[in-house]
Formats: C-alpha cells, structure tokens, sequence
C-alpha cells in the first residue's frame, strides 16, 4: 500500500504534535517540581498569660564618644545615619596649638640635654681632679658636682615625658572610632569648643541589637534571664522577631517599674536603633509544661499510637525536614506540642499529606503563630 504525499504529510505533522506535548509536559512537570508551602514562625505559648511591653531598640554595643582634650573642633567627617569602619576618623580639633606644644617641648628638652651633658662633664672633671690630687678639691665640691648631675638627670627625664605628653595629646586630636558601626546621634558642630569628655557622638556596632522595656513591679518576680518571647516593631506589626531576656534590673526607676532588656536573636538590617517596638513575653501556669501552639492541620498522623510529626523548613537548604512531635490536648483550634518544636522554627501548616522529608520547596508566606 502506498501513502500519498499528502497522508506522509498529516503522519509527519502528528508525529511532531506528540513529541512537542510530551516536551511540554516534561517542563510543566520540573516547573512543578518545586513546591511553594504555606509557613508560620513558632511562638506562641499554650496556657500562658501574654504580656505586651512597649519598648525601645537599642544596640548591645553603643557609646557616646568625646575627645580627650580641650580644643575648637576643626571638622566633623560623618553625619548622622554614617557607617564606619573602627579606627576611622569620625571629628578632628585645630592642631595648631598641640603643634606649637609639641615644638615647645621638643626645645625644653634640647636645653636640659645640653645642661645634662654640662653637669656630667663637670662631675667628671671634679673626680678626675679629686683621683690626680686630692687637695686640688675639696669632697664638697664633688657632691656637689654629682648632686648638680644627678638633679639634671631627672630634670630630662621630666622634660622627655612632658613632650610624650604634648605629642599624645597631639594624636588625641583625631577622634577615631572605636570598632565598626554607624552614627546615632550628633551633638556639637564645627567651629564650636569642646571641652575634654563631652559628648562629640553617639555610635553603635553594627549587629546585636536589643529592645529596652520597663516591666512593672507586680509581675517583675515572673520576668528571668532566659525567658523567650517576641519583639514586634511599629512599623512591621506582622513580623515578629525572636528575643530572649538578657538582663534584668534589680531596681526599680520611674513608676515602680524595672528596666528589663532582651536580645532579638534574630535581628535584620531593617532593625535600626531608636525604634519603637513592643515585647511580648508568655508566663506559663507553675507546673504546666511549656508547650507551642501550631494548627492542626499542620499535623501529620503517626503509623503508631499517638504519635504525632510535622515539617519544619531547613532555610540554610531549602528544604524540609520531618519531625516527631508531642502533644498534650488542643486549645481553642490549635493542639499544643510539648516537645520537637522551639521559637523561631519555621513550620509548614498547609498541604502535609503531599509533602516528604527533604523535599525541597520555596515559602509562600511566612507569618506568627497567633492566627
């Protein structure tokens, strides 16, 4: 049986439909192959009282900076908001006057070293003479002539350490700064007179930042070092950040109230000093385990009994990662994990049953666990 030229045509056109599906297929299947997951930040506590404090942002390292010297201000090199590096030269005091101090001092010292070789030259010769013939001098004369050298000698030595002096103080003229960060606050000018110790700027390190709260003397006995909550800035109230208490105060300031700090471990760029924000600390019942509310439709069913996992999201690959959990009931439509979970871990809440350990995914949203 012969095809026609027309029937080869239609073969061929069908042919190259099928593989050009197929193809297509295969991409929308890789395109799929990345799953996108609904997440949730871990921190709620179970059968706890929330507390909410109105706060601060500090950062762990900050210091007001000022020169070690008297002087007018030549320049000021960095404005508020500036990053730096440590050692660089933030402000600087007209040098002129700690020149001429160093130039008078260096002179000072040049006229006692001439002196000092005076005074030894005449001890010498009075001891030489004393060796030669004692009657040529009297003992006198040579004490005199040792105590004269010997006063000469301190004498340089004190000018030597005044010209130390003037040329540190030379240096002290440049404000440099003391390890890498950023400008907070700005108090003086150029051109205005600083006196030693006052406050030139107020500069941060970068990194560890921490929320300054005052917390009121009913409740201070339940706040230690080590307890964990949130901190959530005004300007990002859908973005809580993980922070566990690191100091508190022994005594009371304003109101009957006590300074409480607590460091924000997982601190961004976008948590800046001068910020306002809030923590949120959870007092659990004495007795109850502390436990984590998540939904319950982030629960995967165990093969036996009541045992319980759920995913949590690896950012560091991408991926996720199968975890047993333990449960101690339900509150309100949430369950409450007692064990496997801690604040700050990121927990998938949608989509579980078609989801595997180490399977690599994208997040689609990222929120707190108060829903």
């Amino acid at each position: 049986m012969t095809l026609s030229n027309v029937e080869r045509r239609l073969i061929c056109l069908l042919a190259l439909l099928l593989v050009l599906g197929a193809c297509g297929k295969q991409e929308i299947e890789t395109e799929q192959r990345v799953r996108s997951v609904k997440t949730l930040v871990i921190s709620d506590l179970a059968s706890a009282q929330a507390r909410k404090f109105p706060g601060t942002i500090e950062a762990v390292d900050s210091s007001r900076i000022s020169f070690e010297v008297d002087g007018i201000i030549a320049g000021i090199n960095v404005d508020v908001g500036a990053q730096f590096k440590k050692g660089d030269v933030l402000a600087v005091l007209d040098t002129k006057p700690f020149e001429l101090n160093v130039e008078s001092a260096k002179a000072t010292l040049s006229r006692a070293s001439a002196q000092l070789a005076e005074k030894k030259s005449a001890f010498e010769r009075e001891q030489r003479i004393q060796a030669e013939d004692s009657g040529a001098t009297t003992q006198r004369a040579v004490d005199q002539a040792r105590a004269a050298y010997e006063s000469q000698i301190q004498n340089v030595s004190y000018n030597r350490s005044q010209l130390d002096l003037a040329e540190r103080n030379l240096t002290n003229t440049e404000l440099r700064a003391p390890f890498d960060g950023t400008v907070a606050a700005r108090f003086v000018e150029a051109s205005e007179v600083a006196a030693r110790g006052q406050h030139i700027l107020e500069v941060y390190a970068e990194g560890a930042m921490q929320i300054s709260v005052s917390v009121p003397e009913q409740i201070i006995d339940k706040v230690k070092t080590g307890v964990e909550g949130t901190v959530v800035l005004a300007n990002r109230p859908d973005e809580p950040y993980v922070a566990t208490v690191s100091e508190v105060g022994s005594a009371a300031i304003s109101a009957n109230a006590f300074p409480v700090k607590a460091l924000i471990v997982n601190a961004d760029e976008r948590v800046r000093p001068g910020m306002t924000a809030e923590l949120e600390l959870n007092f659990v019942a004495e007795g109850q385990p502390t436990g984590y509310l998540i939904p319950l439709q982030a629960l995967l069913p165990g093969v036996e009994g009541d045992d319980r996992s759920v995913f949590l999201y690896d950012a560091a690959t991408s991926t996720l990662r199968k975890t047993a959990v333990s449960t101690r009931g339900i509150q309100g439509n949430r369950v409450i994990v007692t064990q496997g979970v801690s604040p700050g871990d990121v927990l998938v809440v949608a989509g579980v049953p078609f989801l595997a350990d180490g399977q690599e995914v994208r997040l689609m949203t990222t929120s707190g666990s108060g829903e």
